[in-house]
């Protein structure tokens, strides 16, 4: 993975950033869902880095980002943590920039598409869903698991959401990494929400990639396939043989899927092509 900085978000917050590419290139934020890091988006890194600005945060108790000093359950809702998002994109001066978020990702993609939609040219989620309505039971237990638990084993239980068992185990290594308290914290905050109306009327374009094997996800999409499937300036995508985690099962056509959305929704004086692998952008200064 490329070398990151550390950027500042708030007064006493900073998250680890990658960044990879050339400046001058479209740029192309990725986002993580709860639990792993910016490191879910190696493999991107190393396909795309070359025609593609990327910037992936990650999100705040995730990686070796900071944690709030007297953390609550209001420093993760999904609103604060597109907040900080748009606080790197300001640092590194990217105005408007393309959205990739799986997961929780996708969550803070709608909550931008939805405040401040001139900042996203596209977005794109895998692994979200735009609705969900989940039981007190349900909150309470994942609640419960995390707090009990630890993210190193409840790594391991989410990893096994993925259809390959090595992305299982990277997943797994990668939330080990994370605060549980940030786990636990965004849980709660994501266990009920809606985005349907808003995503009904936005104008960013919106590429859904749909994991075959994403069952967890899948039985609750309907609604938002439904909206998909009303816009036109929206697409759906089925990738075979792809859980939850598409751009780590089945990266090459993850990539493929996402490129041509991109390169439909660009200028054509703006669309990439060969080129040589840009540098990694400086920062307050690497951090591992």
């Amino acid at each position: 993975m490329e070398p990151t900085q550390r950027i500042r978000v708030a007064d006493d917050l900073r998250l680890e950033v990658a960044s990879a590419g050339p400046r001058d290139a479209p740029p192309v934020v990725l986002v993580h869902g709860n639990g792993p890091n910016c490191r879910q988006f190696e493999p991107q890194f190393t396909t795309l880095a070359d025609r593609y600005r990327l910037i992936a945060p990650s999100l705040r108790g995730h990686g070796r980002s900071d944690m709030p000093s007297e953390p609550t359950v209001k420093d993760f809702t999904v609103a604060r943590l597109a907040q900080d998002v748009l606080a790197v994109l300001d640092h590194l001066e990217v105005e408007r920039a393309h959205l990739v978020g799986n997961s929780l990702g996708g969550l803070v993609g709608f909550e931008l598409a939805t405040t401040v939609p001139e900042r996203l040219a596209t977005l794109t989620t895998f692994g979200t869903a735009a609705q969900l309505r989940s039981s007190a039971a349900l909150v309470w237990t994942v609640r419960g698991t995390v707090a009990a638990l630890g993210t190193t084993v409840t790594g391991r239980l989410a990893g096994r959401s993925a259809a390959d068992p090595e992305v299982g185990r990277t997943i797994a290594g990668l939330m080990a990494e994370a605060d549980r308290r940030a786990v636990g914290f965004v849980s709660r905050n994501i266990a009920t929400y809606d985005y349907i109306p808003s995503l009904r009327a936005s104008t960013v374009p919106w590429l859904l990639l749909r994991g075959e094997l994403d069952r967890g996800i899948n039985r609750v999409l309907g609604s938002t396939l439904g909206v998909v499937d009303a816009r036109e300036d929206a697409q759906r995508v089925d990738l075979t043989a792809a859980g939850h985690f598409a751009n780590l099962e089945r990266p090459a056509a993850f990539d493929e899927a996402l490129e041509a959305f991109l390169r439909r929704h660009l200028p054509p004086a703006e669309r990439p092509g060969p080129q040589q692998r840009g540098i990694t952008e400086g920062g307050d200064g690497p951090d591992g």
